[in-house]
């Protein structure tokens, strides 16, 4: 059985370069610790989150690109239509945010990327 929710306070905190013990905290403080676990818990699955987003969307990028290799393009039109302006670059990830710095991540993306096709593709995987 596994169980939901932060995991209990150690029994000595290190909060700001200083030390305080567990049983010394008032417990107001005490569960702000755990509501701050519980924020930095949500946000590195967000962080996990854009990573997949990311790859998805590169890989999606590369399979238009491939597809749209054959096809002749309409550079001769006489009167040109506006394309979009690319979007700015996403600012890089931290070296430790990246997949490659976790083993196992890029394998945890894929199969993430490959969930989000069959729930948002129609059950395609071309």
């Amino acid at each position: 059985m596994t169980r939901s929710g932060p995991s209990p306070l150690p029994p000595l905190l290190q909060i700001d370069g200083n030390r305080y013990s567990r049983d010394s905290l008032p417990r107001d403080v005490q569960d702000l610790v755990l509501q701050l676990q519980r924020a930095d818990a949500v946000l590195a699955h967000w962080r996990r989150d854009v990573l997949v987003l990311k790859t998805a969307r590169t890989d999606l990028q590369r399979r238009l690109g491939a597809g749209l290799a054959g096809l002749p393009s309409q550079a001769e039109a006489t009167t040109p239509t506006p394309t979009p302006s690319p979007e700015p670059s996403p600012e890089p990830e931290p070296a430790s945010e990246t997949p490659a710095a976790r083993a196992g991540a890029v394998r945890r993306a894929k199969d993430r990327v490959k969930g989000l096709f069959r729930r948002f593709g129609g059950g395609r995987e071309d």
